[in-house]
């Protein structure tokens, strides 16, 4: 069986990876994939806090690792400076055995960064790093706006590019639904013209207030922004 990875970065802590990673696991158990033939790992952190992406496996039965093995906590830049914790050979393997295990007779493994693409360059485990190690898609989650979004997003993609990383796929999260058409336009006509190799996948609005047939239904919510067959089929590949 050939798993399918695909790694999910951001533009920042709490833009909302989490959020995407949830809704295309809603998504493939909705496309007929069974829960056994889907995972979700998030395999370096800096919050060890439960998110609702795991409350989410547990409910529909998606073996899942919301806390991996490597966990950035306070001192531990220093630590790894200072020689005191294991080389980066070491912590990267540990890091992509970790994966490469979770995808074990697996169709798909969403696997959950940290922060931005860069977090975890000082010990040379970045989101890139973990990225060039595994066969995985890319997808990166900007965070709402136009001028300030587009060079941020613009920022963090060179470096990825830089990196080795090709064909990124792009969604927006988080976007104040007053301003999502606008933002849609401007941000749909400009991103492509700055970086032409990206693949823009569509973009999510912020809702204060989910009732409840969505949060039974987060496919269906997720679908409701990013199109199905446009993410799954036509840029991943993925079919059941």
């Amino acid at each position: 069986m050939t798993t399918k990875y695909i790694y999910v970065m951001g533009a920042e802590s709490g833009v909302g990876k989490s959020t995407v990673c949830q809704g295309m696991l809603a998504q493939l158990l909705a496309s007929g994939f069974n829960a056994g033939q889907l995972a979700y790992i998030k395999p370096v952190t800096q919050c060890i806090a439960k998110q609702p992406v795991a409350t989410f496996c547990e409910q529909t039965q998606v073996p899942c690792l919301d806390i991996g093995n490597l966990v950035f906590k306070p001192g531990f830049s220093r630590d790894f400076i200072d020689g005191l914790t294991k080389s980066t050979d070491q912590l990267l393997s540990d890091v992509v055995s970790s994966i490469l295990s979770m995808g074990k007779d697996k169709k798909v493994v969403i696997i959950d960064g940290v922060g931005d693409p860069s977090v975890g360059s000082v010990v040379g485990v970045s989101n890139v790093d973990v990225a060039l190690s595994l066969p995985c898609s890319v997808i990166f989650v900007g965070k709402p706006g136009i001028g300030a979004a587009i060079d941020n997003t613009v920022l963090c993609v060179s470096f990825m590019q830089y990196k080795g990383l090709s064909n990124v796929g792009i969604i927006y999260n988080k976007i104040p639904l007053v301003a999502l058409a606008e933002i849609q336009k401007y941000v749909t006509k400009r991103l492509p013209e700055l970086l032409p190799d990206i693949t823009l996948l569509g973009f999510i609005g912020e809702h204060q207030v989910i009732d409840a047939h969505w949060k039974a239904n987060s496919g269906d919510w997720f679908n409701s922004y990013i199109d199905r067959q446009t993410l799954l089929c036509n840029w991943l590949g993925i079919t059941d």
